[in-house]
C-alpha cells in the first residue's frame, strides 16, 4: 500500500515539474522578460566598450603585448554581438518595451561601430558609454 501511494507521489510530482517547465519554455515575453533582456544587453555593450578602452589604453603605454589586446577585442565584439543578438530576437510585448526598444537599438548599433574606433582611440565611446550606463539605471 505504501509502495502505491510512494509511487503515485513521485508520478505527481514529475508531472507537475514538467508541467511546468514546459509553460516556462513557452510561456509569452512580458514586461519584465524584456526589461532584463534590454538591461543584460546594455550591460555587456557597455562592458564591450570599456573593455576595449582599458585594453587600447593599455596598448598604448606598452602596458599589454599585441596579442593579448587582439584577443581582447575579438573577445568583445563577440560579447557585443551576442547581446545584441539576444535582444533583437526578442519581440516588444507592448508599448513601454517598444519605446524602451527604439531607445536601446540605436545605442547597440552606434556601439558595434565605436568599438573599433575605441581600438584605435580608447576614448572614442565614453558618450556612448555613459549613455548605456544610464540606460541601465533607468531600467533597473
Amino acid at each position: 500500500m505504501r509502495a502505491k501511494w510512494w509511487g503515485a507521489t513521485a508520478l505527481s510530482v514529475v508531472a507537475l515539474a514538467w508541467g511546468g517547465a514546459g509553460y516556462l519554455i513557452t510561456k509569452p515575453v512580458d514586461f519584465h522578460d524584456y526589461r532584463v533582456a534590454a538591461v543584460s544587453a546594455a550591460e555587456t555593450a557597455h562592458d564591450a566598450l570599456t573593455t576595449t578602452a582599458l585594453v587600447a589604453e593599455a596598448l598604448e603605454k606598452g602596458q599589454v603585448m599585441t596579442p593579448y589586446g587582439k584577443s581582447a577585442f575579438d573577445d568583445a565584439r563577440k560579447a557585443l554581438a551576442g547581446g545584441a543578438k539576444k535582444f533583437t530576437a526578442i519581440e516588444p510585448p507592448d508599448e513601454r518595451c517598444e519605446r524602451m526598444h527604439d531607445e536601446l537599438a540605436p545605442l547597440l548599433q552606434q556601439a558595434d561601430a565605436a568599438l573599433t574606433r575605441t581600438e584605435t582611440e580608447p576614448h572614442a565611446a565614453d558618450q556612448l558609454s555613459d549613455a548605456l550606463e544610464r540606460f541601465v539605471e533607468q531600467h533597473t
